[in-house]
């Protein structure tokens, strides 16, 4: 693939060597060469190694890698609670699980409708909540049709927020004839706010940037929802079936996380269809995780590839 021009790899390397030996994330950056718009991780946890760390030091930690969203924070309020100025999160995902929608697997508006309202009591005047992210892989359950009903349901209880639904994947299989179907957008029609989809970087327990594929796919679909931005995710070494330990952090992400820049290298120069602003790109990016789990960012020793992270930040036009 092409890179950019006037970003060799040395520089990236006196870069990253910079980064690596400070400890400010207020540094003047350099001109932002990417169309991320919001930069951090996937949920907060307080994992790291065997230890634990308090909420507000893991707080403190994520702002000085060069985030400025928290997604996937759950429901807890806390969190809220201590992030700094100019830091937004959004609650979820899956804060309208399965089983809030359907009663004995047949859709109840009423029931939906009583959590909803309990969500949009808890978030919608929230000053750091961006959105409500309201269900995780929300294809294996409800088709397109069933997800405008969702999403239009849920906005009438998040006026000032955005509606989000995740996308494991974007199609379904929930026709008679239970075939893959990419449904989403039909008509134009609107699921969500945002698309936001899982974003893998691992095929067969080796990092793979063909799956680019993925974003690709992701920015073709958007098209037909014009002015619905994508956003993506990427487990680092969270729940994948490769993690066996810490070693396979270094397995596939390089000794020094290189792969992580080479990853997002990739995510960052893809453009998907032409627009009236421009070609859509990739507005969101996080990893996942941050201490949620034992050999993700959060373990002490992956030191470089923290500084990884908030090195890929500085090339992003993230600001908190």
């Amino acid at each position: 693939m092409t890179r950019r021009a006037g970003r060799p790899r040395g520089t990236r390397a006196v870069v990253l060597a910079l980064l690596i030996l400070s400890g400010s994330p207020h540094e003047t950056r350099a001109s932002c060469t990417s169309a991320v718009r919001y930069y951090g991780t996937w949920s907060l946890g307080r994992k790291a190694g065997p230890e634990t760390v308090p909420l507000e030091r893991r707080v403190d930690e994520v702002r000085g890698l060069g985030a400025n969203m928290v997604v996937g924070i759950g429901g807890k309020k806390k969190v809220l609670d201590l992030l700094p100025d100019g830091m937004l999160a959004v609650p979820g995902c899956s804060l309208m699980k399965k089983r809030d929608w359907q009663t004995d697997g047949r859709w109840d508006e009423a029931k939906a409708r009583k959590r909803l309202a309990k969500l949009g009591r808890r978030y919608d005047d929230n000053p750091r909540v961006y959105g409500a992210c309201i269900t995780h892989e929300v294809t294996e359950y409800a088709d397109h049709a069933r997800r405008v009903w969702m999403y239009r349901l849920a906005k009438q209880y998040f006026p000032d927020k955005k509606v989000i639904q995740y996308y494991g994947v974007l199609t379904d299989t929930l026709n008679p004839a239970g075939v893959k179907v990419d449904g989403y957008g039909k008509n134009g029609e609107r699921e969500t706010d945002v698309l936001f989809v899982s974003l893998p970087a691992v095929a067969k327990g080796h990092f793979s940037g063909d799956n680019v594929r993925r974003l690709r796919d992701a920015l073709a679909a958007a098209a037909r929802t014009p002015g619905v931005p994508v956003w993506g995710q990427t487990s680092i070494n969270a729940d994948n079936k490769i993690v066996t330990g810490p070693e396979s952090m270094t397995a596939i992400w390089g000794e020094h996380g290189e792969n992580m820049s080479v990853w997002t290298d990739i995510l960052f120069e893809t453009a998907g269809p032409d627009t009236p602003a421009g070609p859509l790109r990739l507005t969101g990016f996080f990893w996942r995780s941050l201490g949620r789990f034992p050999w993700d960012l959060g373990y002490p020793a992956f030191a470089d590839h923290r500084a990884r992270m908030r090195a890929i930040g500085q090339e992003t036009c993230a600001r908190s």
